[in-house]
């Protein structure tokens, strides 16, 4: 089943939360228990809904 975040994917707003999160799980400074679309995605959902709020 396809994850809820599909219309964020290959922005660059995923590109570079994707980027970051992978920088963080190499250094060990965190450990993913859910799948990494669902950890961009709702990140890159909660920074697009805080842009709609300031326009």
């Amino acid at each position: 089943m396809a994850h809820p975040y599909k219309i964020f994917e290959g922005t660059p707003l995923w590109e570079v939360l994707n980027n970051g999160i992978n920088d963080l799980v190499e250094n060990n400074d965190i450990k993913e228990t859910t799948q990494r679309e669902y950890i961009v995605g709702y990140f890159c959902k909660l920074i697009n809904e805080l842009e709609k709020k300031e326009e």
